[in-house]
């Protein structure tokens, strides 16, 4: 009985692995949930951070338009590791795009972003017309 519990965990565990490593196949040498990506708001401001690791800014493309920011980029092997024949492998490489619709008018010309420690940082400044208003209450 010991051993078919075995089996059967070891079977659900190469499933897991499979269904992992499928899950994040975008196709066409790209890897449709690469980078991470964390938004945060508050009444003025869209933050958005992308964990990029090993990456340099010149590797990294930024575009808005529409309504939508998009990151685009490349992650290369280093050369030396072309050559050797891998035996596990869970980082992905080539080219990568991860798109975000913003839900907020954005002031284009407001938009900055800076990379530090593999971590790039992309603000959104709201246009005035996104921004909550008080509205007066006129007494009569």
């Amino acid at each position: 009985m010991l051993w078919n519990a075995d089996v059967f965990n070891e079977m659900d565990r190469l499933r897991n692995e499979m269904n992992s490593l499928f899950s994040n196949y975008g196709g066409s040498g790209s890897n449709a949930t690469y980078p991470l990506i964390n938004a945060y708001e508050d009444k003025d401001t869209i933050v958005l951070t992308a964990e990029l690791p090993g990456l340099t800014k010149e590797q990294v493309s930024i575009t808005y338009s529409d309504g939508v920011l998009t990151l685009s980029g490349n992650r290369e092997m280093p050369i030396k590791l072309k050559e050797m024949c891998a035996i596990r492998k869970e980082r992905s490489e080539g080219t990568f795009e991860k798109t975000l619709r913003i839900p907020t008018k954005i002031n284009q010309d407001a938009i900055t972003a800076s990379f530090s420690n593999g971590i790039l940082t992309v603000t959104m400044q709201k246009a005035e017309e996104a921004k909550p208003k008080t509205i007066a209450i006129e007494a009569k």
